[in-house]
């Protein structure tokens, strides 16, 4: 397996799909301990990945299973370190669904796509990390960066001697941030990417949109600049035809190329965004709501 080289230490590991939903893309830190980020690449490359690269701990940035898949795999070999805020559900199908999912349909077309096609296999932790955490090898030192928003456990990660921000979910997709769970807030994400901005990264490597290494702050304005454009986007739906929040996400203005057997599930996490915005877009009395239909002021 080829691996591309970011630093003399740090690698992105190419993942099922080019890293694309419902897998993601790793990282590999190769020094004085060698570290695996997230383990949703895909069951075969990860059973290639192993052949040719020792892993003497694996740090989940995240508890969504496009992250966490091969973990059950990583156990035997590796202590898994998760986030804090996720200790209880990691590992757990059941219980992630209680965070990521609504109603019997959605949950069980879920799992169906985390069973079957992710391959996500059960783990136990073995030790957890915080905002305050740090993994000093050496030649390598990261920081741990609670970035909330995309949802409650997500972290970046800073590597204080190349200056590389690993972002994970903050993707830098052109389709913009996500935040479709009861969990996520727009307000936490942005607080979270002016962090980020804080650093002055000059290099970022994302789970789904690989590496990138000129005019970062430009592209992380653009990807957190897409809120405001989807709060013009519903907006300008309910001047011109008043609507309900069922009605708005029906439409699925976020994601209206999604592949039509997930739809239960699309559609579920399409009325949490939704709700996010015209929650935020009332609070600016630039919308109101007459019963369950929301129309301009």
């Amino acid at each position: 397996m080829e691996l591309l080289q970011i630093t003399e230490s740090i690698y992105l590991v190419p993942g099922q799909n080019s890293g694309r939903f419902p897998f993601a893309q790793s990282v590999y830190i190769d020094a004085e301990r060698r570290i695996l980020f997230d383990a949703g690449i895909g069951p075969a490359l990860l059973k290639e990945f192993l052949k040719s690269h020792p892993v003497d701990i694996v740090i989940i940035s995240h508890t969504h299973p496009d992250h966490i898949a091969g973990c059950g795999r990583m156990a035997a070999i590796a202590p898994i370190f998760v986030p804090a805020e996720s200790a209880e559900s990691f590992g757990d199908l059941d219980k992630l669904a209680a965070r990521f999912v609504e109603g019997e349909t959605e949950i069980a077309l879920w799992k169906k796509l985390v069973l079957g096609v992710m391959r996500f296999t059960p783990a136990t932790a073995s030790r957890t990390y915080d905002g305050r955490s740090a993994f000093d090898l050496g030649s390598v030192k990261l920081l741990a960066m609670h970035t909330p928003g995309h949802v409650d456990d997500h972290y970046c990660f800073y590597e204080e001697h190349s200056g590389v921000m690993l972002l994970f979910d903050i993707d830098l997709s052109p389709y913009g941030p996500w935040y479709g769970h009861r969990e996520s807030s727009i307000d936490k994400l942005e607080a979270s990417v002016a962090l980020v901005r804080s650093y002055n990264p000059q290099t970022v490597v994302s789970s789904h949109m690989g590496l990138l290494r000129k005019n970062v702050d430009q592209a992380l304005e653009r990807y957190i600049g897409r809120v405001q454009e989807r709060d013009d986007q519903i907006l300008a739906m309910v001047a011109q035809d008043p609507a309900t929040l069922d009605e708005i996400a029906g439409r699925f203005p976020f994601t209206p190329n999604h592949h039509p057997q997930l739809a239960p599930v699309i559609l579920y996490w399409e009325k949490q965004m939704v709700g996010k915005h015209l929650d935020r877009l009332m609070e600016a009395r630039e919308i109101g709501r007459d019963e369950d239909v929301w129309r301009r002021r």
